[in-house]
């Protein structure tokens, strides 16, 4: 009966060894008595098939009753108690319980060493089960250091084939692979699966496991095309030897769809998730650990695949699960708060994403330490979801201390620590702090090259980052270049359809949207378009963030007719899918309302703003910064309805905030001083007019390079007011300059430098330096009609100033030849 018991236990069907193992303990207890040998072994029996049922309580009320009958009967030391303690330990490491682990293990392996001898088996078992319990609390350096101890005794004394000297080098492999030291885990990988399958044979349980291993290691080093053929090969073998319903074939099935969402193949993902979860619930039960991890994975593809409220329903319904069933502070369902603030974070409800993850990260403090990654990875959300809500301070405050704790505790290499570090790039981005952000970035691209290599993921992605940080400063040829090389890469290593190719298509694009270049911007745009209407279908979040961009470039074309559909396409797609009050669906509103506005449909765009403007006060509040963003826009449309004193109080207050809450010197406000400026001009309220731009100009002087864009644009509104009050040299010493460095910076053929210069020109031809004025516009005419073509409406409009001057100075000079006569 044991042994039949054993044998559906290895096969996976617990239910069937429980049934036996039950029967096998009432017949010891009465034959042999409850305190016998084989009892014992019974009660540890069906303990361990307990908690591979997930029913960790009722192995752990079967374990403590087995250790303290064995403590009594048979000596703290003896060989059964010792064994006993080391089931607990385990039952408590399923539980989080890590401190009560650790406790019970480093007993055992004093007593072990002290009865048994330091390279005794079971010594070397108890090794390296605490080494197990240092990587669950996070303490990797020390469970690497008994690991590689455990594996030179394992050799030494066993051999270096021997399967325990084998499932020694495994977890050394696992170890090295959580701290980011992929060379060493592939290494060690490929070397135990090549012994296994020599040894052991090419189908044998071990075997697979290590394929599996090697497998997770080529996923998290982006060497997706090896894993998938390996998690393949994995799932065949298992289900024809094994069958379809082993937990192990589970496993492997759950494996290779991760490996498929690596690769954002999200439909196939999805299509081997549902078969394991439906699995799962069936061999398992629904309330398995295993059937919640099943539950979690398939919510993170629904909403990977723009399946939302499938993804939240699917992760409430696993939070409720695992708060009933492991209790609050359970390891799982902590992960399982922080997926589904995840997912509220995702969809704009960063209240209640903000009260999850504050909730976790103070409870993961108190039960796992400051210093364990869990905690550190809960950390790092709730300052994600801080940045998005645009409290920077307190987003910045955990990026700070997120970071200063991985590099104390992981090092300055490990993954962890350049996520830490990349995060805090981006909230110093959001702050304007564009220096500061280089220099990590910076950081982060050097590592990742030397330590993964040049075309690792990982290091494509800091690549990315630090071109993003260029543009905003205004190093757009810097940026150009670095995305360039970003996109042949990912093109040639994941392929033109891959979803960061795609990303990286799109910041390039951007890059040239941002240097006027229109035409190369639309020709990406249109092929990612198209690419993500094909493989995303029409509907999904990043194919609407497509069309939204190649809206905003058509306009940019003065196309707006194309800019108009594509607006309307994305704004009511976004409002039907994601809905009415999604962060995705006001972005689409206000950029068809920028649109309306460039076409002068000035009702149509100020109702949408106003609409905007009062969603985003009530979502995410007065002072959010997309909320101050919807303001200006506001503001900008009543000045350009000539609604000067609306325009005024609304741009005022927008001004007040951003200087209250990001500082005088963020980039925002900086925005709303030229927004402002502009009105006052237009109210022909010359101090405040003058004020504000010189103010600025100084504060941009400050902050930003001086070449950055956004100050040349300040200088460029100062020229204006000097103009507008008659102070022609000072604004032509200010035109001249920002020509010059335009020039120089962007290039002479740059939309801003030939905005400036048609600037300098009109400014030439107020002053009555026409012969100047004239030849300036030509110049610009010749270099519009090159940059744009001769019919566009930018090129039209310095084409007919031109013919304007050019006629009255022939008039004049006919004027001049009859006064002569």
């Amino acid at each position: 009966m044991s042994e039949l018991a054993s044998t559906y236990y290895h096969q996976g069907l617990y239910d069937e060894a429980e049934k036996l193992q039950m029967q096998n303990l009432e017949i010891c207890k009465r034959v042999l008595g409850p305190e016998h040998n084989a009892t014992l072994t019974s009660m540890n029996n069906l303990a361990l098939t307990y908690s591979n049922k997930g029913q960790r309580n009722a192995a752990e009320e079967l374990e403590v009753e087995t250790l303290e009958i064995c403590r009594r009967v048979l000596g703290p030391e003896h060989a059964a108690t010792l064994t006993s303690i080391n089931n607990l330990a385990n039952t408590y490491n399923h539980q989080g319980r890590w401190d009560e682990a650790k406790s019970l293990l480093v007993q055992n392996l004093e007593i072990r060493k002290r009865v048994l001898g330091p390279e005794h088996p079971d010594t070397l078992t108890s090794m390296s089960n605490l080494a197990q319990t240092y990587v669950q609390q996070g303490e990797r350096r020390k469970a690497e250091k008994l690991q590689v101890q455990n594996l030179e005794i394992y050799k030494r004394v066993l051999g270096p084939e021997h399967p325990d000297t084998l499932t020694s080098m495994s977890n050394l492999a696992s170890t090295y692979r959580d701290q980011g030291l992929w060379d060493e885990a592939e290494k060690l990988g490929v070397q135990n699966l090549e012994i296994r399958k020599r040894v052991l044979g090419p189908e044998h349980p071990a075997t697979l496991t290590s394929m599996s291993n090697l497998a997770s290691t080529y996923r998290d080093q982006g060497l997706w095309d090896e894993a998938e053929k390996l998690g393949v090969q994995n799932l065949e073998i298992r289900k024809r030897v094994l069958g379809p319903e082993h937990p192990a074939t589970l496993t492997s099935m759950s494996n290779l769809a991760s490996t498929y969402g690596q690769q954002e193949h999200w439909d196939e993902a999805e299509r081997l998730q549902v078969q394991t979860l439906k699995t799962m619930k069936g061999v398992l039960g629904p309330e398995h650990p295993a059937t919640l991890t099943s539950m979690s994975n398939l919510a993170l593809t629904y909403w990977n695949n723009g399946q939302r409220n499938e993804a939240e329903k699917l992760e409430e319904e696993t939070l409720e699960i695992c708060r009933r069933v492991l209790g609050p502070e359970h390891p799982d369902t902590l992960t399982s708060i922080n997926n589904l603030a995840s997912t509220y974070n995702q969809q704009g409800r960063w209240d209640q994403a903000k009260s999850l993850l504050v909730q976790n990260l103070e409870i993961r403090k108190r039960v796992s330490g400051p210093e364990h990654p869990d905690t550190l990875n809960s950390m790092n959300n709730l300052a994600s979801t801080y940045r998005d809500q645009g409290l920077w301070d307190e987003a910045e405050k955990l990026g700070v201390q997120n970071l200063e704790i991985r590099k104390r505790v992981l090092g300055p290499e490990h993954p962890d620590t350049l996520t830490s570090r990349s995060n805090l790039a981006v909230i110093y981005g959001h702050q304007g702090r564009w220096d500061d952000a280089e220099k990590l970035e910076v950081q982060n691209l050097e590592i990742r090259k030397r330590v993964l290599g040049p075309e690792h993921p990982a290091t494509l992605t800091s690549m990315s980052h630090l071109a993003s940080t260029y543009v905003e400063q205004g190093q757009r040829s810097k940026a150009e270049k670095l995305q360039l090389r970003n996109l042949e890469i990912r093109k040639r290593v994941l392929g033109p359809e891959h979803p960061d190719t795609l990303t990286s298509m799109n910041s390039l694009a951007s890059t040239y949207w941002h240097q006027g270049q229109w035409d190369e911007a639309e020709k990406l745009q249109v092929q990612n378009l198209e690419i993500r209407k094909r493989e995303l279908g029409p509907e999904h979040s990043d194919t609407l963030i497509s069309m939204n961009n190649l809206a905003s470039t058509y306009r940019n074309q003065r196309r707006w007719d194309e800019a108009k559909e594509l607006g309307v396409q994305s704004f009511e797609m976004n409002n039907r899918v994601a809905g009415p009050e999604h962060p995705a669906t006001l972005t689409s509103m206000s950029n068809l309302a920028v649109t309306y506005s460039c076409q002068g449909c000035w009702h149509e765009a100020e109702k949408l703003q106003a609409l905007n403007l009062e969603i985003r006060k009530r979502v995410l509040g007065p002072e959010h910064p997309d909320t101050l963003m919807s303001m200006n826009n506001l503001g900008s449309t009543y000045r350009n309805q000539r609604r000067w004193d609306e325009a005024e109080k609304l741009l005022e207050v927008a001004l007040a905030i951003r200087k209250r809450v990001s500082g005088p010197a963020h980039p925002a406000t900086l925005i709303s001083i030229d927004q402002l400026v502009l009105t006052y001009v237009k109210k022909e309220q010359w101090d405040e007019a003058e004020k504000l731009p010189v103010q600025n100009l100084k504060i941009k002087e400050r902050v930003a390079r001086l070449d950055h864009p956004d100050l040349l644009t300040s200088t460029n509104n100062l020229a204006t007011t000097d103009q507008e009050e008659v102070r022609w040299d000072e604004a032509e010493k200010l035109l001249v300059q920002n020509l010059e460095t335009r020039g120089r910076v962007l290039g002479p053929e740059d939309l801003a430098s030939l905005s400036n210069m048609r600037n300098l020109a009109v400014m030439y031809w107020w002053r009555g330096r026409r012969a100047e004025a004239v030849a300036l516009m030509k110049d610009c005419v010749a270099r519009q009609t090159q940059k744009r073509g001769d019919d566009h409406v930018v090129t039209q409009k310095s084409l007919n100033i031109l013919h304007q001057w050019e006629e009255k100075m022939e008039k004049t000079s006919m004027q001049e030849t009859t006064s002569q006569e």
